[in-house]
């Protein structure tokens, strides 16, 4: 009996557990995943200004999850700087488009010199929730690589996942002062919100 155990744990630790699933890579959908950058206002005389709402409909790369490993979760991905839009309902159209060219321009994201911004995952830690984890990886921003983790909602589907959280950062880790006028009275706070819904799809026909 005891030879039979050691050739199963054997057997076990040669082969792996066939409940271990490798992860699967599934594609970006662009067109059902959102990335939105809320700008928020500051300073003494804060209240004069607006709130900015930026959005981009162009990320790209993987997700990769396995049902039998929550472990397995992680991503690769990437949209370009110049694809993030001042949406602000509430703004005139051309302060909407002096707060975009501001924003793109040497001042802030300099998309000339760094057009792409990138987010690779490094590990996933299971949080109580089990429709939730915390995400740790890299952000590629200005051309700067800072770590990062923030908590993620994952729903999976036939054939794909969905994924969506909040990270939030500050522009001066990455080599981005705030922008201030009226002599600071008026300014952008460091700290922004980065707000994502990632849908995500496998092989045509594929069903996990």
């Amino acid at each position: 009996m005891r030879c039979l155990f050691r050739t199963c744990l054997f057997l076990s630790l040669a082969l792996g557990s066939p409940h271990l699933l490798p992860a699967t890579p599934y594609q970006v959908d662009s067109a059902r995943s959102k990335v939105e950058i809320l700008v928020i206002r500051g300073g003494l005389f804060g209240f004069l200004g607006h709130d900015h709402e930026i959005v981009s409909w162009k990320l790209t790369g993987t997700i990769d999850y396995s049902p039998s490993s929550i472990a397995s979760l992680g991503a690769d991905v990437s949209l370009p700087a110049s694809s993030l839009t001042v949406v602000d309902p509430q703004v005139p159209f051309d302060e909407r488009r002096e707060v975009q060219s501001t924003m793109r321009g040497e001042r802030v994201l300099d998309i000339a010199r760094y057009p792409e911004i990138h987010f690779t995952s490094t590990g996933v830690t299971p949080t109580r929730d089990p429709g939730q984890v915390l995400v740790s990886g890299e952000l590629s921003l200005h051309g700067m690589v800072k770590k990062i983790a923030f908590p993620v909602r994952f729903l999976p589907s036939p054939g794909g996942i969905r994924v969506a959280g909040t990270a939030k950062v500050r522009q001066s880790d990455f080599g981005i002062e705030p922008i201030r006028i009226a002599g600071g009275t008026v300014r952008i706070k460091d700290l922004v919100e980065i707000h994502f819904s990632v849908v995500a799809r496998g092989s045509p026909g594929e069903e996990r």
